[in-house]
């Protein structure tokens, strides 16, 4: 047989079997997956509250497919099909065992590896000290801009949370030099980099954004918008007051324990210069309901989505986020509790 035939076998070969351990992994994710949307179909069809929570009690556990991923990726570990099992179990398996084994091979094996930025970038959410050696050894070493990118921002992201939770100004000037390091970077270097379809450079930007314009001590965007009836006003509006920010929607369960809270501290505050104003993120008929739902008694922006321009100008991330604005419209606290805003307003 001629040699270039030969060796045309021989890449055939490893192409589907590389083809093969990606098609591997993609079942049992499929699998997984499949039973999560029959068992989410099923809370969705369910009649009573009774058969909701019954359901809910029986969501399938990713821990036996996140066993079955890392045995195919141990396994055929030189395969470059294998790192989307490592992308998924960082992913999706982080309460489970695996996950620390996946994070090991994401820092040695699959470094240098394509298609693992969405892993690279979750862990911007793990400890500092856990991941920062990981984080380096990607930036410095993968050849590929997205999982570079991924690398930095990540990176960024721990030294802004760092920046915003320091408790001496020397602690937060270094924390947001790093961090504005990083942003800055992915801002002028990775510009046309998008990473499961967002552009990285436009949140990195926005991050830079807020640690200009939205820490602690800074002035407070003005906020200019409409309620859900088509009425304007706007935040300056209330300078001279102390101003609590409420970003929440009816969609999301995390703001119904809490509305009662917000709306026991409106009544405990009526008479004194605070003002409790929310941005609302349902569109105008599930805000209306949501008001009448969870008996709403403060005035809201109806910014009709989670992409609305109040919300994306704020940067949003969770919700319900709160903010405390003093009368001269300086931020004093922020991403904070309505507990820890009583507890500063007190002295009023």
């Amino acid at each position: 047989m001629p040699r270039f035939v030969l060796l045309f076998f021989i890449l055939l070969g490893t192409s589907l079997h590389a083809q093969s351990v990606t098609e591997q992994i993609r079942s049992v994710i499929e699998t997984y997956e499949t039973k999560v949307r029959a068992n989410t179909q099923k809370i969705i069809d369910a009649k009573t509250e009774e058969e909701k929570a019954k359901y809910r009690g029986t969501i399938p556990s990713v821990g036996p497919y996140a066993t079955q991923v890392l045995q195919i990726v141990e396994k055929n570990a030189s395969e470059p099909g294998s790192a989307t099992g490592v992308s998924w179990l960082i992913t999706q398996a982080a309460a489970f065992p695996e996950y620390d084994a996946a994070l090991k091979l994401l820092g040695t094996t699959y470094a240098q590896s394509s298609g693992i930025a969405p892993a690279v970038k979750a862990l911007e959410y793990q400890p500092l000290e856990k991941v920062e050696p990981i984080l380096k050894t990607i930036r410095e070493t993968n050849p590929h801009a997205e999982e570079k990118a991924a690398a930095l921002y990540a990176l960024g992201m721990q030294h802004f949370r760092r920046f915003d939770a320091a408790l001496t100004p020397e602690q937060a000037e270094a924390s947001k030099t790093q961090a504005m390091d990083c942003f800055q970077e992915i801002v002028s270097s990775y510009s046309q980099v998008s990473i499961q379809g967002f552009p990285i450079a436009d949140q990195a930007g926005r991050m830079l954004f807020e640690m200009s314009n939205l820490s602690v001590g800074s002035e407070v965007p003005e906020i200019d918008g409409k309620d859900v009836d088509g009425t304007g006003f706007k935040l300056s509006d209330f300078r001279g007051k102390h101003v609590v920010l409420m970003f929440w929607g009816g969609w999301c369960h995390a703001c119904h324990g809490v509305i009662p809270s917000v709306n026991q501290f409106v009544l405990e505050t009526q008479g004194k210069s605070v003002v409790v104003l929310g941005i609302n993120t349902d569109i105008p008929d599930e805000a209306r309901k949501a008001y009448q739902d969870y008996h709403v008694t403060f005035r809201n922006w109806s910014d009709g989505t989670t992409s609305g321009p109040i919300t994306t100008l704020f940067n949003l991330r969770n919700f319900p986020t709160f903010y405390l604005v003093d009368p001269e419209g300086k931020i004093v606290l922020k991403q904070t509790s309505i507990e820890a805003i009583r507890e500063k307003l007190s002295p009023l």
